[in-house]
This record gives structure tokens, C-alpha cells and sequence, in this order.
């Protein structure tokens, strides 16, 4: 009896064995197939970051300077904002414009007061919906001297 128990055995685990092996055979392809396809996949291209800057560290009161980028997306909008003080009052000029859609490319010219009080000012570019939704990508430092005569 003791024998025909542990061929019982023997040939359930023969079975079990080949029924494992044969799950090997058909699965690893199957594995490998899914991994190397997954490794293959592209990569989504790296956005090209914004740039931003100005036209010269040193304005003269009376005149303009130039604050351009480039990178943008089509039509993103971007906001300039500039805080200027004057001998008695104090001011926020605000520009805004967007990018065209070939070049990607902004500019916008800022004009300078002559009675602005001559300073280290600080130029903050925004992008974003309009003025009120927009977050800050730029902060440059500017230099406003006095007009010479």
C-alpha cells in the first residue's frame, strides 16, 4: 500500500513539476516581451526652459529699455510689472503682450519717466491667464540713473 501511495505522489508532483516548468516557459518570453517594450517607450521631449532679459542693466530716466524672451509657447501671454518711484509719488507700470506664433519670441519696450527717483528697481516678468491669474518666472534687477543733460 505504503507504494502505490508515494507513486500516487510521484506522479502528482511529476505533474505539478512539468505544469510549473511549462508556466516558465510560456510566461518569461511573455515577461521579457512586456519589459523590453516598456524600456522602448519614448521619452516626451524636454521643454526648452524660458528666457528672459534686458536689454541693459542701466536705464536712463526719460528714455525706454527693451525686456524680451524667448521659449514661450504659442500666443502665451506674458506680463511685465515695474515699480518706480517718482519725487512724490510712487507708481506700478504694468505691460503685457504675448508671444507670436513662429518665433516663440516676446519684446516689449518699458519707457521710463524722467522725474522717476534714480535707483536699483526690480523688472518682474509673469506668465500666465491675465494679470490677475499669472505667476511670477523672472525678477531682474535694473538700475535707473538720473537723465544726463
Amino acid at each position: 500500500m505504503h507504494e502505490s501511495l508515494g507513486r500516487v505522489y510521484t506522479s502528482s508532483w511529476g505533474k505539478m513539476k512539468k505544469l510549473v516548468i511549462l508556466c516558465v516557459i510560456v510566461l518569461a518570453p511573455l515577461l521579457l516581451i512586456t519589459s523590453v517594450a516598456g524600456c522602448q517607450q519614448q521619452q516626451p521631449a524636454a521643454t526648452p526652459s524660458l528666457t528672459i532679459m534686458v536689454e541693459s542693466n542701466t536705464v536712463e530716466a526719460g528714455s525706454s529699455f527693451v525686456v524680451s524672451g524667448s521659449n514661450f509657447k504659442p500666443h502665451q501671454k506674458a506680463f511685465i510689472e515695474l515699480k518706480l518711484r517718482a519725487s512724490d509719488y510712487n507708481m506700478v507700470m504694468q505691460v503685457s503682450g504675448e508671444a507670436d506664433e513662429n518665433d516663440l519670441f516676446y519684446s516689449e519696450a518699458i519707457f521710463i519717466p524722467e522725474d522717476v527717483v534714480p535707483d536699483d528697481y526690480e523688472v518682474e516678468i509673469f506668465t500666465g491667464k491675465n494679470i490677475d491669474n499669472r505667476e511670477l518666472i523672472a525678477a531682474l534687477p535694473i538700475h535707473i540713473q538720473a537723465r544726463l543733460k
